[in-house]
């Protein structure tokens, strides 16, 4: 009977420090430029540096672009356990200088979660991207109910930068089943720009 109640306890004791442990180490996700925490309403505005990919599986180029920008409505502030969630209008995500015609047909989704120091992952969900390949025709893509975008790497003196390598689903056409969706861009405002653990 001694060594259940003590096996009890033991159970008891270790759950208990499971729960505190975890709503200890539950993360917070919060944007801030500087000292200022960005709130609800609040737009940023990226700028692709060099060249905006899409290929197929195969690493054949459907496309290349030399120019484009997101521009993201914030939709919450975070906090913990919730991501920081914005929206990206058709209009917001722009293509220019692109090899074939390629153009944004439905906005979508952004989400970001802290992940370590001052950098965050980032998720989307509904986006369509049409495409007009010279070999396959017009093929339209989609984030659809969500895909690992990549990472927002953040900067509390300096400029951020949002890092996609994606995978992207044929919605139509006759082009593979996927593409690969890259490149890089920088945040010109807010600038700076960073996620924190808050």
């Amino acid at each position: 009977m001694k060594h259940l109640k003590m096996a009890t306890f033991a159970a008891v004791a270790t759950v208990a420090l499971t729960v505190f442990m975890g709503a200890g180490v539950a993360s917070a996700t919060e944007l801030y430029s500087g000292a200022t925490t960005l709130k609800s309403g609040t737009k940023a505005d990226f700028s692709a540096v060099g060249s905006i990919v899409l290929e197929d599986t195969s690493t054949n180029r459907l496309q290349t672009c030399t120019g484009g920008t997101y521009l993201i409505s914030f939709e919450n502030t975070g906090s913990a356990g919730v991501a920081v969630k914005g929206s990206v209008s058709k209009e917001g995500l722009t293509w220019t200088g692109c090899s074939v015609p390629t153009s944004t047909t439905e906005g979508g989704q952004i989400e970001i979660s802290w992940t370590s120091g001052t950098n965050g992952t980032v998720t989307a969900k509904g986006f369509k991207i049409s495409v007009n390949t010279i070999l396959f025709g017009n093929c339209v893509f989609t984030a659809g109910t969500g895909t690992d975008m990549g990472t927002l790497a953040g900067s509390t003196t300096g400029t951020a930068t949002l890092a996609i390598n994606a995978v992207l689903t044929k919605v139509s056409g006759i082009c593979g089943a996927t593409i690969i969706y890259s490149g890089t861009f920088v945040a010109t405002s807010p600038d700076p720009l960073h996620v924190t653990n808050s």
